[in-house]
């Protein structure tokens, strides 16, 4: 019996110590996976030399770093240590200077500054200097960063997190293979190209951040009856054939109204001031801002009820403590249609804040037209995708006066997923 006890005692004893001893061994294992999947600086300009054609003579010391160097792939004083980890901002750099010696330098300037003022999230945290290299190869589609979420209209780039070999291998390749390169949209977003929605063909093209509801949600042409049957580019257009409905229109080479740009901002602020609003800040400030994106009339008298009318809204706001809050506003230029006027899609999530008894929800948010919000609870996000009108009181107008007509957020129809 003694024996036995013993016997299971010291079995117990040494299943106890391999526990122990795993605990203390298991952690390194990652940490030394991770270590090694971390590519070196002078390994990555080991790839870039060959991948631009260039020869290195290995009788030398460092022939790829001298390879590089010579082709300005690599400058002086870029690096102290070749042999440290090579940072994301750092592959951009020496990828894009492979990319230039390799193809040249043809990324549109005006793109380029679009990518850099709005698409990439994070650009304030690269040093100045590399930015631009940053934008570029972003824009080539060699590094396009990571996602930051759906309806999210830019990407963080991750500059300081460490380039893995197999990253560093796959970029490398797409020197040469540049179908593989990510595509981009003439603003600089990323496109989709796979599962896309039943209708995509009704658009230009579809892009990574917003869903297939967002582009199956029916235009409002759609939902229309006729007593005759309509012409597209006459009565309405779908977002891939927007140009034919722009004949009268300031235009550029692609047929696309000039103005289109600026429609798009009036949108955005229409929807960022409605939507963020303070009973302990709002002022005469955010009713000049708030009414410069409306339509503007003909008739004086129509034009001051405008004003007149956020005057009124704001007098409210402050009456009754109304704080509204958004924390995304994504208008997509790419969705813009016809039927008879303009619009243009916009996913909004935001949520409202009042003390005091429930209140008419028409009365909580500014709008000349329609607001019904199913669904709508106090201190809670709500999302919604909605589709602004803008058009003018001008019927020679060439596109430069148009602003918001229709600012109904009005779920009636569809409410946002």
């Amino acid at each position: 019996m003694t024996t036995k006890i013993l016997k299971n005692k010291g079995i117990s004893l040494l299943l106890v110590l391999i526990i122990i001893f795993s605990c203390i061994i298991a952690p390194v294992q990652p940490a030394t996976a991770a270590a090694s999947n971390k590519i070196k600086i002078y390994n990555f300009i080991k790839l870039l030399v060959p991948a631009v054609g260039l020869e290195a003579d290995t009788t030398a010391n460092s022939p790829y770093l001298k390879a590089a160097l010579a082709a300005g792939i690599v400058k002086e004083g870029d690096f102290k240590d070749y042999k440290a980890d090579l940072t994301r901002v750092d592959a951009a750099v020496l990828l894009n200077r492979a990319d230039e010696y390799l193809n040249g330098d043809k990324v549109d300037p005006e793109l380029l500054a679009v990518i850099l003022e709005k698409r990439i999230s994070d650009i304030k945290k690269i040093p100045a200097g590399k930015r631009e290299a940053v934008g570029k190869v972003y824009a080539k589609g060699l590094i396009v960063g990571k996602s930051n979420g759906m309806y999210i209209q830019n990407r963080a780039f991750n500059g300081y997190d460490y380039l893995t070999t197999a990253d560093a291998k796959k970029v490398v390749s797409l020197l040469t293979n540049t179908k593989g390169r990510a595509k981009l949209s003439p603003d600089g977003q990323l496109i989709r190209t796979t599962n896309l929605p039943k209708n995509a063909k009704s658009y230009p093209y579809i892009l990574e951040a917003f869903p297939n509801s967002f582009y199956e949600m029916k235009y409002q042409y759609q939902l229309a009856t006729y007593t005759w049957k309509p012409v597209e580019g006459k009565d309405y257009a779908s977002s891939a054939k927007i140009t034919t409905a722009m004949d009268s229109l300031e235009i550029d080479k692609t047929g696309m109204c000039i103005y289109v740009d600026d429609w798009m901002k009036k949108v955005e602020n229409n929807l960022k001031y409605r939507l963020n609003v303070d009973y302990r800040t709002i002022n005469s400030t955010w009713v000049n801002n708030l009414r410069s994106t409306y339509f503007v009339y003909k008739n004086e008298s129509s034009n001051k009820k405008t004003t007149d009318d956020i005057k009124e809204y704001m007098n409210y706001v402050k009456k009754n403590q109304i704080v509204i809050k958004s924390s995304v506003i994504s208008v997509e230029p790419s969705s813009l249609y016809f039927d008879q006027s303009y619009r243009v899609r916009a996913y909004v999530k935001f949520k409202i804040s009042f003390p005091g008894e429930k209140k008419v929800q028409e009365d909580l948010f500014f709008a000349r037209q329609t607001i019904y919000l199913p669904g709508l609870s106090r201190d809670k996000w709500f999302e919604g995708i909605y589709d602004i009108e803008l058009a003018t009181g001008n019927g020679s107008s060439n596109g430069s006066d148009f602003a918001i007509f229709d600012d109904s957020l009005n779920d009636y129809y569809y409410k946002g997923e």
